[in-house]
Parts: structure tokens; C-alpha cells; sequence
């Protein structure tokens, strides 16, 4: 190599290399390289100036990488993917939301692998292939103001990756970031007012009615003559990576609402209705169906009318989760008033001790039981829960009506009380109830 030009001291000759060319030809292909690379970026730039909005940036991205691509947010939900493009990958986005379960099955395994959790804390793309995707995956988090918000996803299903692909994704990543955070000012304002809205309502910062009236009227809040409160609950890991938002969004789609927030490590759901039920029985079964798939429980509200009362159904859908849970754990979803009592008992429990509000007449059907080792108060337990139809119970035990009378006289004669005077019924149901809180159910809950 020579001394700079004498002519151009900013220039300096390189001798021709008459052995080998390779270190010409090395140089030439990097400029090359470079060039086009520039251009890339200057495409996606150009993207973002034309104003054409989030899919025709991701659709250049196509493009650019040679890959399709889908663009998600923190709660797992598309916001854009490449329509066009034909990806024989599970992990493909589809507009079949008969699948949505799976994927929701798909992206819990993820995140307990620790997938998200690299992808949001790392600095630089992830490569992954997964177990049952037939391709690899490449990823790169989307930040506003050092706050994720989503991030990109490339399948390698045209060619292979290549490492200028990785710089080109997070520059991609910074231009979709830009235009989500240029269409959240109008996209997302009603959302955000409406979280601010629950969660002030459930901070009790908000208690005059006259703000809450005129805050639901402009939140679309009245559409409905009722509502109920919904807190779900689960064992789901959270963090860095899957979130309950993602929950969220499936509840939101199950339920046909969107009015719902993440509220102390639970789901929240403000449902608005026109009858003085939640929802339709086969809405019930898919929400129900939902919960025992993913071990989650939900609690429901009585319903109500006027919005100020928000804070103390809350508390009823909480109350009912945790009562529910407690007493009921087979089931998945609990309804306040079938739990009030309960409450009342749990209440009351601070100041007395419940038992001594037993029936007296009852504890003597159960030291029957464990002196003779009979079953009669279970009997009398399913008797009373069928409103004392005798056939029904019958029924339940699959045995004759007349032998069912048997053993309801009996039980009366060892009691010592009629099972025909409503004052009586009504002590004893309650008093199952109290032995049902205080963890005595196995005196009376055997199938």
C-alpha cells in the first residue's frame, strides 16, 4: 500500500494485487452489500413517510427481509401480518378464531419455556425454532420510550436468515414503533379512558355521581339497563413475557365485550347487559370450558343498575372467587348470591363462633350417623336441596319413592322435628351452610 497521494492527501492507492484478487473482490462484494442495505432502509423509511399506515409498512417489510412477518402487541393480539404470504407454520396468524384456543395453549408453552421472557429483555433479534413449528422464528421486541409495547415475528419459510437480516429487523422494529405510536393517539384514546375510568372507580377517586354519570354517558357505559362485575383469576406466570392481557383479549372475544382491565394481578370485566343474567348458557359452557382448561376461576357479581355501586360488586365478584375457590373447588365459576351467606358467616366469624348458630336438632342426625353408622344426613341434605320432593330425592339415590319416605320419617323421629314446618327447613339449610363454611361438609357430602 502506498503513502497517500501526493496530489489528494484525503486519498489513499491500494497496489493492484496481481496473485490474488480475493481481498478486491471482498472489498467490492462488502460496498455492495452495503449499498443495498442502505436501500432497504431507505424503503422502510419511505413506508413510514407515505402515511399508508401499519399493514403497507409490514407488507415492504416482506420485501426487505424476503420473509413474511406479523406484527403483535403485549396482550398477544395481531395487529398486522402478511395476508398475501402462504406459511405451512402453526404459529401463522389466521382469521379462524375457531383456533384461537390452541394458540392460546401455543403461547402458554412459550412463555413457561422463557421464550418471551429473552425476546423482551434482550437487546439484539432472537432466533428460536420450537418443537412444533417446522421453521425457525426470528424476533425482535418494539419499545416506546424504553417501554415494550410488542414485537415482530419472521418466519424463515422463503430463505435462510442472514445476519444483515438482524439489523434490518431492528430497524424495522423502530419504524413500526414509530407508527404504532403515531395511530395510538387516535386507536387507543377510547380504551385508555375507559381503563382510567375502572381503575379510578375501583381506587374509589371517583365518588361523586354526578362525574360518574357524565363519564359513563360519554364511555357508552348506559347501552345496557344492567351490569355485573367478572374477576377472573389463575396461576398463569407473569412477567417480561406472557401477561394476563393476552388472557384478557381471549375473555374479551369469549364474552363480546372489550371493556375490561388487569387489576391487581386479576382479570376485571365490566359486563353490560340486557337481562338480569351475565350471559346465554352457551356462552356460560365456552366460558366455563375455558376456565377448566387453564385452571382459572372466575366470580360474578350480582347485577346492578346504577354505576356508582361499581366498587361494591367488585368486591362480590372477588369475594365470590375467594369463597368459591375455598368451599367449591371442583367448580370454576361462582356466583355471589349463591356465596352471600357465606359472606355473612365469614363476617360474623370475626365476632362468634359459628357453630352455636347450628341447629341443635342437626348435630344430633350427626351423632347418629357416627354412632350407627347410618347416612341419613346426607339424605337429609339432598332432601332439603330438592325443596323436600320426595321423588326427586328418590331419585337422586335411585332407590323407591316409598323407601325414600322411610328414611325421611326416620330422620324426622331422631330429630324429633317435622320436616313439613318451613321454619325448620329454613334452620336446617342453614345450618348445612355454616358446617359447609366451617370445612364440616363431610358429615353430609358424600355421592
Amino acid at each position: 500500500m502506498d503513502m497517500k497521494d501526493q496530489k489528494n492527501p484525503n486519498r489513499i492507492r491500494v497496489k493492484s494485487l496481481t496473485d490474488d484478487q480475493e481481498p478486491t473482490q471482498m472489498i467490492k462484494t462488502l460496498f455492495a452489500q452495503k449499498r443495498s442495505f442502505e436501500r432497504k432502509k431507505a424503503k422502510l423509511v419511505a413506508a413510514l413517510l407515505s402515511c399508508r399506515g401499519l399493514q403497507y409498512i409490514i407488507d415492504v417489510g416482506y420485501e426487505v427481509l424476503g420473509n413474511p412477518m406479523f406484527v403483535s402487541d403485549m396482550g398477544y393480539n395481531v395487529l398486522a401480518f402478511n395476508k398475501n404470504a402462504e406459511v405451512g407454520d402453526p404459529s401463522w396468524p389466521t382469521a379462524d378464531h375457531e383456533e384461537e384456543f390452541e394458540a392460546y395453549e401455543r403461547i402458554k408453552k412459550l412463555n413457561d419455556s422463557g421464550v418471551f421472557e429473552r425476546l423482551y429483555t434482550s437487546e439484539v433479534p432472537c432466533i428460536e425454532h420450537f418443537d412444533y413449528s417446522p421453521s425457525r422464528w426470528m424476533a425482535h421486541k418494539l419499545t416506546i420510550k424504553e417501554k415494550n409495547i410488542g414485537h415482530i415475528a419472521v418466519v424463515e419459510s422463503n430463505k435462510i436468515f442472514l445476519d444483515a437480516d438482524l439489523e434490518l429487523l431492528q430497524f424495522l422494529c423502530s419504524i413500526v414503533a414509530s407508527e404504532l405510536q403515531k395511530e395510538n393517539v387516535q386507536s387507543s384514546q377510547f380504551e385508555n379512558e375507559f381503563e382510567h375510568f375502572l381503575m379510578d372507580m375501583l381506587g374509589e377517586k371517583i365518588s361523586k355521581e354526578e362525574t360518574i354519570q357524565r363519564q359513563a354517558k360519554k364511555l357508552n357505559l348506559n347501552a345496557k339497563k344492567y351490569a355485573f362485575v367478572i374477576t377472573i383469576s389463575s396461576e398463569l406466570k407473569v412477567g417480561n413475557g406472557m401477561s394476563l392481557s393476552y388472557v384478557r383479549g381471549i375473555i374479551n372475544r369469549l364474552l363480546g365485550t372489550e371493556k375490561s382491565i388487569v387489576y391487581q394481578n386479576k382479570i376485571t370485566v365490566l359486563l353490560l347487559s340486557d337481562k338480569k343474567e351475565p350471559f346465554s348458557s352457551s356462552t356460560e359452557d365456552k366460558l366455563v370450558e375455558f376456565l377448566k382448561s387453564n385452571e382459572m376461576n372466575a366470580g360474578i357479581s350480582t347485577c346492578f343498575q346504577e354505576l356508582a355501586g361499581l366498587k361494591n360488586h367488585y368486591t362480590q365478584s372477588v369475594k365470590a372467587l375467594e369463597l368459591g375457590v375455598s368451599i367449591d373447588p371442583d367448580e370454576k365459576r361462582f356466583y355471589y348470591e349463591e356465596y352471600s351467606f357465606y359472606h355473612l358467616l365469614e363476617l360474623a366469624g370475626d365476632q362468634t363462633n359459628l357453630k352455636d348458630f347450628c341447629n341443635p336438632v342437626l348435630l344430633d342426625l350427626i351423632a347418629y350417623d357416627q354412632q350407627y353408622k347410618t347416612d341419613y344426613c346426607h339424605n337429609l341434605f339432598i332432601h332439603l336441596q330438592n325443596d323436600g320432593n320426595v321423588t326427586k330425592t328418590s331419585q337422586h339415590f335411585q332407590i323407591h319413592r316409598n323407601s325414600m319416605k322411610y328414611r325421611i320419617k326416620k330422620i324426622e323421629e331422631i330429630m324429633d322435628t317435622s320436616l313439613n314446618d318451613m321454619e325448620a327447613k329454613f334452620s336446617l339449610l342453614q345450618s348445612f351452610k355454616i358446617l359447609t363454611y366451617l370445612g364440616a361438609k363431610s358429615y353430609f357430602g358424600k355421592e
